[in-house]
């Protein structure tokens, strides 16, 4: 008897030190890939957990004009420089005509050529009003050199960078990694990352929606450009990239990245509810989701 139960104990122990757990159990992605499936081809997704690195793209390749969701990578840029040489974001520049242009911002519309404005305001137009003028007088002032370098070094290729910053040209993944970028930095407490979150949760011009905290920057051309970057503080926080090449305004585009929100929203809530976990309960097999007994996804 006693050699009966040695045998099964060694054997059980060969069992489980032999286990080797599958590869990593992947969220199914059936409900998304159904809804781009309905999309029209003009539209660009890039979806990214924060704590498990998990993404899902759709034409996430595709290149589109940037038009203003591009002063968010700007601004980025801006705070960590300022953070790294001890640049005082109190210090003024002057709106000059140099700096004029049309289209998105209050300084056009509220502020004469001449009028002064701290750097910190600045940075604060160009994202939560998404202002022209006030990009312009940045750029002019700091220069894109060092902005293309660090394009460079996130692996993005600095050619795509245009002059005026909004017209430059984007993926929808690159767009992504920028996002990622924002969300680590505001992550790590940095000593301007709290105003840079503030300004991106402030966004006049929201075209996403989400139960939770979304710090996002939006840009639009028409008819080539209706974009969306969105940094989504759930309790498991995401990145939610849309890019379309569309005039947009309308209750069709609103009503479409709407739900287009809500079922990332929902993806995201239903497998990464909790911090570094993968709800258990499915995996993706094709394009069909298969029911697994939860004990049976990790080794003993």
């Amino acid at each position: 008897m006693v050699h009966f139960f040695a045998v099964c104990l060694l054997s059980w122990y060969m069992i489980v030190c032999t286990y080797e757990p599958p590869e990593a159990i992947l969220p199914c992605t059936a409900v998304l890939e159904e809804l781009v499936a309905q999309l029209g081809d003009d539209i660009a997704l890039y979806f990214e957990n924060m704590e498990t690195g998990f993404s899902f793209g759709h034409n996430a390749d595709r290149r589109y004009f940037g038009a203003s969701v591009s002063k968010a990578f700007f601004a980025l840029y801006l705070f960590l420089r300022v953070e790294r040489e001890g640049i005082d974001l109190e210090e003024t520049l002057v709106y000059t005509r140099e700096d004029f242009l049309g289209g998105a911002g209050l300084i056009v519309r509220r502020y004469p050529v001449g009028t002064v404005f701290s750097k910190g305001e600045l940075i604060r137009l160009m994202l939560s009003y998404s202002d022209n003028i006030a990009t312009l007088i940045l750029r002019r002032h700091f220069g894109l050199e060092g902005y293309r370098r660090f394009v460079a070094d996130l692996g993005i290729n600095p050619a795509y960078v245009g002059g005026n910053v909004f017209n430059s040209r984007i993926t929808a993944a690159e767009t992504g990694i920028f996002a990622r970028e924002i969300y680590a930095y505001i992550a790590s407490g940095g000593r301007y990352a709290a105003k840079l979150k503030a300004a991106l949760l402030d966004n006049q011009y929201p075209f996403t929606v989400s139960d939770y905290p979304k710090a996002s920057k939006t840009g639009w051309t028409r008819p080539r450009a209706w974009h969306c970057m969105a940094v989504i503080f759930a309790p498991s926080p995401y990145v939610l990239v849309i890019l379309g090449e569309r005039g947009g305004w309308t209750n069709r585009d609103f009503r479409e990245y709407a739900e287009i929100s809500m079922a990332f929203q929902h993806f995201n809530d239903t497998w990464f509810h909790s911090k570094s976990e993968v709800t258990h309960g499915s995996v993706c097999a094709r394009r069909s989701c298969v029911p697994v007994i939860p004990w049976l996804m990790h080794p003993f």
